[in-house]
């Protein structure tokens, strides 16, 4: 079994050790990106399967990101989850109009992360698979 390709673009370093923790190499093939500009280069070279995305980051924020991917980039097969310590109401439904695919709050169990990822990972595939 192939591993998944997992963009992960957080700003924090000691919050991308703490997912490097949670995704083991031997599943996960990770890259970091520390705000959303980076984020944008490293998705449009590697085009990975899942983004950790944080909403709360310099240069372009996770909503900006996400926006740019849905409605320029016209990528509505990535797997999105958004992992960040905003629980606005008005924010959650904003990522949701643009189709995400998971929301994590922060902070979370590690333990839990490999088997969240893979889970909505797996939803969003099978979501993709009825639709054709």
């Amino acid at each position: 079994m192939s591993k998944l390709k997992v963009l992960i673009a957080e700003d924090s370093k000691q919050i991308q050790l703490f997912y490097k923790r949670g995704l083991s190499e031997n599943e996960f093939e990770i890259k970091m990106a520390n705000d959303g500009m980076e984020a944008i280069a490293i998705y449009e070279e590697w085009k990975p399967d899942v983004i950790l995305l944080d909403y709360m980051m310099p240069n372009l924020n996770g909503y900006q990101f996400l926006k740019d991917l849905r409605e320029n980039k016209k990528d509505t097969w990535t797997t999105v989850i958004v992992v960040t310590g905003v629980t606005e109401k008005n924010d959650i439904v904003a990522f949701a109009k643009l189709g995400i695919q998971g929301y994590i709050v922060k902070p979370f169990l590690v333990e839990d992360l490999a088997l969240t990822v893979k889970k909505h990972h797996k939803a969003n595939s099978a979501r993709i698979a009825s639709a054709k």
